[in-house]
C-alpha cells in the first residue's frame, strides 16, 4: 500500500500555508492582469537539481534542491520563476563576483523575499523594499529547497506501481512527463521552451531501485539503503524535456556510431523490446544520414512504462514510452506492429525536431509535432519500404487533417497562446497532421533532397538554440536560391510570404481547375473550404494523358493569393487535345481539394475505365475525396459522371481508392434508401465490391495482407454487407453464429479488418424469426455485467426486420421489460441512436413512439431525444408528426409532466432540419440516377427473406471471450452520445 509517510502532514501544513499567508512575505500584491509568460529581464545559465525520493518504500513525497545561476539581462527588481504546487520552499540568494587571480566568489543578499502568484504559477524574488535590486550584467545564484507530492497521473513527477512475479511484490516507479508546462510542478524553474539551459541532475533514490536521466550517468554514491546517481551535464535545453525515471527496471543495449541505445522495462518483460532495440540504432543512424546532422548525445534510452502521457514523450536521451507501444513490435497484427515503430520513430525524430533545436515559444508547437509525425513516417518508409507506410500516413493523418471541420475550433498552424489550458490546447489535430500535411506539400514542391538540405542547414544553425518560423522559412529560401532551377523562378523570393499564407490560415484551398477548350487555357480558382476571405500561394503540379508520369512532384507552378489565375497550356508547357484529360496535385502532395470541369472529369472517367493503372493509387483516391463535399452539398453538376468514375472499381486492388470511394457509397446509399433505385444501386455496388471482398475475406493470398489493407477492410465489409452481397453476409453470419450461440471468440484475423461491432452488426441484418427469439433467450439468460450481454444488445440494433425491431424497442423501452436491461437515460439514449444509425428503423421507431408516447413521456429524458429525432423528419411525414407532437403535448399537460427541455415547436426550424440535405440531393439527382442504372444495371429482383435468412445454429456452450473491444465501443458510444451536442449531428 502506498503511503505518503509522516511528510504528508508537514505538507498540508505548509499547502495551508501557502494558501493563506505566504504570499504576505514579501508584502506585495500582484495586478490581475499581470502577463502570464515570463519577464525577460534574467536568464538561467545552469541549473543543479538534486532529487530526494524514496518511492521504492512506496513513498510520495519527495524533496528538491535547484540551485540555478541566473543572469541580469536588464536592470529588474525581481526575478520571476514558474513554481507550482511546491511547498516549504526556502530561497537562498548569492551574488556571484568573478575573480581575477582565483575561481569565483559569492555574496549573501539578505534583504530579499519572495512571494507567489498563483493565477501565474510564479514564485517572485524581489526585495523586501522596492528598489532595482538586480543590475543588468550581474549573476545570481539561487538556492531552492522545497518538497511536494508525487502524483498518480502522469504530470511533473508521478509513480506506478506493478506487480513483481518473482518476489510476488508490489513494485513502485517514478518517472516525469515535464511537456509542456509540467516541470514546474518538478522544481522551479524558468519553464518556458525558450530559457534554454544545461541541466546538472543528481537522484538520490533506494538501492534496490536505479535511477536514469537525460545523460548518461557520472557516478553513483551509496550510502546505506540510498544510492545518489550523478548524471553528465545536459547539453543546453528546456525545461520541457528535463526528464528522469527511478525503478528497477532492467536493460538491454547496443552501441552503434558512438551511440549506445537502451530499452528500460520491468523484469519480465525484459526480452520483448528486441524489435524496438533494434528499430531504434537503424532509425538514428537513418536520421543522422537523411539530414546530414549527427545525434549529439552518447546515449538515447527508450522506457517502457506501465503509465505514460500519451503513446510516448521525447524526453531528450530519455524516450518514455506506454509499455504496450514499445514492446509489442513482435505483434502479430501487422498493423499495430507498423505504427509502434511509427510511434518510436516520431520520437526519435524529436530529438533533431524539438529536442537539438527548440520553438521560442507553443505558438510554433508545430514546428516540432509537424515535422516529428511527418519525418517519422518518411524514416519508417526508408527503413521498411515492405510495410507501404506512406499509405498509412494518407489514411492515418492526411484524412484526419482534410476532414477537420467546423464541429472543432479551427485556427492556424501559427497561433498565440498564453494560459496553461490554451498551450495544452494547441497539441491537436492542427499542430501534428495538418502541419504534418503542409510539411510534405513542401517538402515535394520545393524538391525532395533540397528540402532535406535547407532543414539540415537550419539544424545546424540553431542547434542548442530556439528558433521561430521565419528562422526556418529563411533557411529555406536561402537554399532556393542557390538552386539553378529554381533561381530562375519568380516567386523564389517570397517563400516567407508563400509558408505564412498556410501557416497562418486557418482553413485550406479548394482549387477549380476550369480549361478553356477553345483557346487552350486553363483557369485556376481558389476559395476556402469554409468560404473565409483567406488566398493562398499554391503549389501546382500536373499529369496530362499526353505526359501520365506522376513520379515528379515538385512544384511546377505557384498559383498567388488571387481569386482566379489563368495560364496557356503553352506557358506551362502541356499539350492537350479536346479529350484528353489533365490531373493537379500529383500524388496529392499538396494540401488542398481539386475540383475539375465536367467535361475533363469525364475524360478521367474513361481513362479509369480503360486503364485506371495509368493515373497514380494516390490519386485516383484524391479524385474522390476531392470529389466528396461536393457530392455532400448538392454542389455536383451531373451525377452520372460520378457514377462513371465508380464503374472501374470492380477492378481497383489498391486500398487508397476503396477507403475513400467508401464514404461516398455510402453517401449514396443513405441518400437512396427507400427509393426506386436502392435495388438497383445495390447490385451495382455488389459488382464493385465482390472481386476486392473475396480478395481480402475469402482468400487473404495466405495471410500476406498489406497495412493500407488491413485499413480499407471495415469499409469493405460494410460496403459488400450493407449491399447484401451473399458472400459477405454468409462471412458475418457465420462468425456472429459462432460468438452467439457457441461464445468462440470472433478470430484475430476478423480483428484486421473490422471491429466486432461491424461483424456482429452485419451478422445480425437478417434472422428468421426463430433466430432472433434464439439471440433473444441467449440475452435474457447472460450474465448482465458482461461483455457478451452488452455485444448482444449493441448488436440487434442492425436488424432489418420491422417486427424483430419493434421487439427490440419493447425489450428495451416496453412497459413489460424488467428495466434491468438499461438504465432509463440510456434506454432513451438508443432510441435516438438506433434511429440515427439504422434508417430501417425510422418508420418503426415512429410507429412505436405513436403506439407508446404515454409510457416513453415518463422518462425525463424523452422530449430531448424526441426533439433529435424530429430534425431527421421526413417531409411526407409532417402531417403525421404534427398530430403526434400534439398528442404529446396535450399528454404531458395533462399528466403535469416536466420534462429537461422544452417539446420541440412543430413550425420549428429544426424540425426536418437533417433530412433537408436528402431530400434535396433526391430533388436534384434522383432521376438521374435511376436513368443512369437502369442503363447499367440488369433488372434486379428483390431480396428474398429466405434466401438472406439463414438459421443460427443450436444453442450449445463454448468458451466465453474476454473482455475485448465491442465492450469499449459500447462504453464509448453510450458517453459520446449522453453528452455529444445534438447540433453535431448531420
Amino acid at each position: 500500500m502506498i503511503t505518503p509517510s509522516s511528510g504528508l502532514a508537514l505538507w498540508v501544513a505548509g499547502l495551508a500555508l501557502m494558501i493563506s499567508g505566504i504570499v504576505q512575505v514579501g508584502a506585495t500584491a500582484f495586478p490581475r492582469d499581470r502577463a502570464l509568460r515570463l519577464p525577460n529581464e534574467t536568464y538561467p545559465l545552469h541549473y543543479q537539481l538534486h532529487i530526494s525520493s524514496n518511492i521504492h518504500k512506496g513513498t510520495l513525497l519527495f524533496s528538491g534542491n535547484a540551485t540555478i545561476d541566473v543572469l541580469i539581462r536588464q536592470s529588474t527588481n525581481e526575478i520571476v520563476l514558474h513554481a507550482k504546487n511546491l511547498t516549504d520552499i526556502q530561497i537562498t540568494v548569492r551574488r556571484l563576483v568573478d575573480s581575477d587571480s582565483g575561481p569565483e566568489t559569492s555574496v549573501l543578499v539578505d534583504d530579499l523575499t519572495h512571494t507567489f502568484d498563483e493565477r501565474a504559477a510564479f514564485v517572485v524574488i524581489h526585495p523586501q523594499e522596492n528598489y532595482m535590486a538586480f543590475e543588468a550584467g550581474q549573476r545570481y545564484r539561487l538556492e531552492i529547497l522545497y518538497t511536494a507530492i508525487m502524483r498518480n497521473r502522469a504530470m511533473g513527477l508521478y509513480y506506478m506501481d506493478y506487480h513483481d512475479d518473482k518476489t510476488n511484490r508490489t513494485v513502485y516507479v517514478a518517472a516525469t512527463q515535464s511537456e509542456p508546462t509540467y516541470a514546474r510542478l518538478i522544481f522551479p524553474c524558468y519553464d518556458e521552451p525558450g530559457f534554454k539551459s544545461n541541466f546538472s541532475i543528481t537522484i538520490t533514490h533506494g538501492s534496490t531501485h536505479s535511477a536514469i536521466s537525460n545523460m548518461p550517468v557520472k557516478k553513483t554514491i551509496p550510502h546505506g539503503d540510498l544510492t545518489t546517481t550523478h548524471f553528465h551535464i545536459t547539453p543546453p535545453m528546456s525545461t520541457y524535456l528535463v526528464a528522469f525515471v527511478i525503478s528497477n527496471f532492467e536493460k538491454i543495449s547496443e552501441t552503434y556510431r558512438g551511440v549506445t541505445q537502451s530499452i528500460y522495462s520491468s523484469p519480465s518483460t525484459r526480452e520483448k523490446g528486441q524489435s524496438a532495440l533494434k528499430n531504434a540504432v537503424r532509425t538514428v543512424a537513418a536520421m543522422e544520414d537523411y539530414f546530414g546532422v549527427s545525434y549529439p548525445l552518447e546515449k538515447l534510452d527508450h522506457v517502457a512504462l506501465k503509465k505514460n502521457y500519451g503513446a510516448a514523450m521525447e524526453n531528450w536521451g530519455l524516450i518514455t514510452y506506454k509499455e504496450a507501444n514499445l514492446l509489442q513490435q513482435d505483434s502479430e497484427d501487422v498493423h499495430k506492429r507498423v505504427k509502434d515503430k511509427i510511434t518510436q520513430n516520431h520520437e526519435i525524430a524529436h530529438q533533431w525536431f524539438g529536442n537539438l533545436v527548440s520553438p521560442e515559444w507553443w505558438t510554433y508547437a508545430w514546428m516540432n509535432e509537424g515535422f516529428a509525425t511527418y519525418f517519422g513516417y518518411v524514416i519508417t518508409d526508408v527503413l521498411y519500404p515492405e510495410d507501404k507506410v506512406m499509405d498509412m500516413f494518407v489514411a492515418d493523418e492526411a484524412d484526419r487533417a482534410y476532414s477537420y471541420n467546423s464541429f472543432f475550433d479551427v485556427r492556424p498552424m501559427t497561433s498565440y497562446v498564453e494560459t496553461e489550458k490554451d498551450v495544452m490546447g494547441t497539441f491537436d489535430i492542427i499542430t501534428y497532421k495538418r502541419a504534418a500535411c503542409v510539411i510534405k506539400m513542401f517538402h515535394h514542391a520545393f524538391r525532395q533532397k533540397l528540402f532535406v538540405k535547407a532543414i539540415g542547414h537550419f539544424l545546424e544553425k540553431y542547434r542548442y538554440s530556439t528558433a521561430n518560423e521565419l528562422n526556418l522559412f529563411d533557411a529555406l529560401q536561402t537554399e532556393l536560391r542557390e538552386d539553378e532551377y529554381f533561381s530562375q523562378q519568380p516567386w523564389t523570393s517570397r517563400v516567407r510570404d508563400i509558408m505564412l499564407s498556410w501557416t497562418h490560415s486557418e482553413w485550406m484551398p479548394i482549387v477549380l481547375v476550369s480549361r478553356s477548350y477553345e483557346n487552350n487555357s486553363i483557369i485556376f480558382s481558389q476559395r476556402s473550404l469554409h468560404a473565409k476571405d483567406e488566398l493562398w500561394w499554391i503549389p501546382l503540379n500536373f499529369a496530362t494523358a499526353q505526359a501520365p508520369s506522376f513520379q515528379d512532384t515538385q512544384a511546377d507552378l505557384f498559383m498567388p493569393p488571387q481569386a482566379q489565375y489563368s495560364v496557356s497550356l503553352e506557358d506551362l508547357g502541356l499539350q492537350l487535345n479536346g479529350r484528353d484529360w489533365i490531373i493537379v496535385n500529383k500524388q496529392q502532395t499538396g494540401f488542398y481539394h481539386v475540383h475539375y470541369d465536367t467535361d475533363n472529369l469525364r475524360a478521367i472517367a474513361r481513362q479509369l475505365q480503360v486503364n485506371h493503372s495509368l493515373i497514380h493509387p494516390v490519386n485516383r483516391a484524391a479524385l474522390f475525396r476531392d470529389l466528396k463535399p461536393l457530392i455532400e452539398h448538392n454542389e455536383i453538376e451531373h451525377v452520372d459522371v460520378l457514377f462513371e468514375m465508380l464503374k472501374y472499381m470492380e477492378f481497383e486492388e489498391d486500398m487508397l481508392p476503396w477507403n475513400q470511394v467508401a464514404d461516398t457509397i455510402d453517401f449514396l446509399r443513405r441518400n437512396l434508401f427507400a427509393t426506386s433505385s436502392q435495388d438497383m444501386f445495390n447490385a451495382f455496388v455488389r459488382r464493385l465490391v465482390t472481386p476486392i471482398f473475396r480478395r481480402l475475406f475469402l482468400d487473404p493470398q495466405g495471410g500476406q495482407i498489406s497495412n493500407s489493407a488491413l485499413n480499407a477492410g471495415q469499409e469493405i465489409l460494410q460496403m459488400a454487407c450493407v449491399a447484401d452481397l451473399p458472400e459477405c453476409l454468409d462471412y458475418t453470419r457465420r462468425l456472429t453464429k459462432e460468438y452467439i450461440f457457441k461464445r468462440v471468440n470472433l478470430t484475430n484475423d476478423s480483428e484486421y479488418y473490422a471491429m466486432y461491432d461491424t461483424v456482429l452488426c452485419l451478422g445480425v441484418r437478417y434472422l428468421s424469426d426463430n433466430d432472433f427469439r434464439g439471440v433473444i433467450d441467449m440475452l435474457q439468460a447472460a450474465d448482465r455485467s458482461s461483455v457478451y450481454y452488452d455485444d448482444l444488445i449493441y448488436s440487434l440494433r442492425c436488424t432489418q426486420s420491422r417486427r424483430h425491431l419493434l421487439s427490440y424497442m419493447e425489450l428495451l423501452l416496453g412497459e413489460n421489460s424488467t428495466h434491468l436491461i438499461l438504465s432509463d437515460p440510456e434506454a432513451m439514449m438508443y432510441l435516438f441512436y438506433v434511429y440515427k444509425s439504422n434508417q430501417a428503423a425510422r418508420p418503426v421507431i415512429w410507429q412505436y413512439i405513436d403506439r407508446n408516447y404515454k409510457l416513453l413521456c415518463r422518462s425525463p429524458s424523452f422530449v430531448e431525444h424526441f426533439n433529435q429525432i424530429a430534425e431527421f423528419l421526413p417531409r411526407q411525414q409532417r402531417p403525421h408528426f404534427m398530430r403526434l407532437r400534439e398528442s404529446i403535448a396535450n399528454h404531458m399537460a395533462l399528466e403535469s409532466l416536466n420534462p429537461s427541455e422544452e417539446l420541440i415547436d412543430v413550425n420549428s426550424p429544426l424540425v426536418g432540419k437533417k433530412a433537408q440535405l436528402s431530400e434535396s440531393f433526391l430533388d436534384k439527382f434522383e432521376q438521374q440516377i435511376h436513368s443512369w442504372l437502369l442503363s447499367e444495371v440488369p433488372s434486379a429482383p428483390g431480396k428474398s427473406d429466405a434466401l438472406l435468412a439463414a438459421s443460427l445454429s443450436s444453442v450449445s456452450n463454448g468458451s466465453s471471450r474476454p473482455q475485448g473491444i465491442l465492450k469499449d465501443a459500447t462504453r464509448v458510444v453510450r458517453r459520446a452520445l449522453s453528452s455529444i451536442d445534438p447540433s453535431f449531428y448531420r
